[in-house]
């Protein structure tokens, strides 16, 4: 417990100070706008709701999937395949530990989620279902019963085997939320959590008996749930600890001079190459200007569709800004003759084109959805945007990092 507690506590006052950074980012304050926004036109929404949208399975299909879903924090590392195996039966207080951790984080999201849509709850199932706590209630036992489950299926030997008990435990959630949210009578709940106890008891627990710990496998989703939380943080700063993730993506090379520019140009090809290659800052960029454009397209026609296009513009900035940091840790290519003015060049060029392709998705969803008024404003702000951005704002937001 002394070890757990140990690690624990490393990784709070770790993931603080890199909190911290992003608070003092402005990312916070562009969330802030965007839930403003959202609450606004959220409530717009369901006095606008048809009686015929199907709410009872909106309810089903996403709790089913919250209640699957969900990582075991462990906190162990690769040295404890040597150190901890030999005491492998004596962790049973570290590893309930570790449940009960992830079961309280998983509990916060799952409730914060019930909150933002509890309005759409009130408004369509609350007269079936029963009152929110006592939903809410259920669904922390059901989600109790989804962590003890995962982590004794961690012991299974291959993903295939995992994978299927995963497909089990989201058609006994799907069941149990459809017939919560539908007001079944309490003796049906009852008897699906009877079912949930038998598989746990009679099931689970013989799993225990029969198959081992797979450490490497506990390692591994270890480290895939650091490197998010990592990658989360490098958009705002640089982070020693994220270990590169490289993808060929090779069908990809035919943006390089599109991206690049100056062929003759070390840094003008190396964040080229980084951004398509490294990292994910290519899915990044993506994932981002597809929710500016799919926010765009909800929203009613009106300034607030400008300060979404410049917000998440902002955001992306943000993004791109860290490629400047990416080979920091790379000693070879301080070996290159290369002036400091040439790497200022690439970034500025790189985040130039890659804005400005951004403005042109978004003006052309505004030019579809919008009135041309707005289309005409948001092409010039996000023209302006990205020549300011570029030019100016990353090379600042480069040295406050320093």
């Amino acid at each position: 417990m002394t070890l757990w507690k140990e690690r624990v506590g490393a990784y709070w006052n770790e993931a603080i100070r890199y909190l911290r950074l992003i608070g003092n980012s402005g990312f916070l304050f562009t969330v802030y706008f965007l839930i403003l926004i959202g609450s606004f036109y959220y409530s717009q929404l369901l006095q606008e709701l048809p009686e015929s949208f199907p709410s009872l399975w909106l309810f089903t299909i996403v709790f089913a999937l919250v209640l699957t879903r969900g990582r075991i924090r462990t906190f162990v590392k690769q040295a404890d395949v040597v150190f901890l195996l030999p005491y492998e039966t004596k962790l049973d207080r570290y590893f309930r530990s570790s449940q009960i951790y992830s079961f309280i984080l998983q509990a916060f999201t799952m409730t914060v989620l019930f909150i933002v849509l509890a309005p759409l709850f009130a408004l369509r199932l609350t007269d079936a279902a029963g009152s929110f706590w006592f939903v809410l209630g259920l669904l922390l036992v059901v989600k109790a019963w989804n962590v003890g489950s995962t982590w004794q299926e961690q012991r299974f030997q291959s993903d295939q085997e995992r994978m299927s008990h995963f497909v089990l435990r989201f058609l006994v959630n799907g069941a149990f939320a459809y017939l919560l949210f539908s007001g079944a009578d309490f003796i049906y709940l009852a008897a699906v959590l009877l079912i949930m106890g038998l598989l746990y008891v009679l099931y689970y627990q013989k799993v225990v008996k029969k198959l081992s710990i797979k450490w490497d496998h506990l390692i591994n989703v270890e480290q895939r749930m650091l490197m998010f939380f990592y990658r989360i943080a490098n958009a705002f700063t640089d982070v020693p600890q994220l270990k590169e993730q490289v993808r060929s993506r090779s069908y990809l090379n035919g943006l390089l001079p599109f991206l690049s520019a100056n062929k003759k140009s070390v840094y003008h090809y190396l964040f080229a190459r980084t951004f398509i290659r490294a990292n994910d800052y290519l899915g990044v960029y993506f994932r981002l200007v597809l929710v500016a454009s799919f926010l765009l397209a909800i929203l009613p026609n009106g300034w607030m569709e400008i300060v979404v296009l410049l917000l998440f513009m902002h955001m992306v900035m943000m993004q791109l800004s860290t490629l400047w940091f990416h080979y920091d840790t790379n000693m070879w290519v301080d070996l290159y003759p290369i002036e400091e003015e040439g790497r200022n060049h690439a970034l500025t060029t790189i985040s130039f084109r890659l804005l400005l392709v951004m403005t042109g998705v978004l003006t052309g969803v505004l030019l579809v959805t919008s009135t041309y008024l707005i289309t005409v404003i948001g092409l010039v702000i996000g023209l302006g945007f990205s020549y300011v951005g570029s030019t100016k704002w990353i090379h600042r937001r480069k040295k406050q990092a320093w």
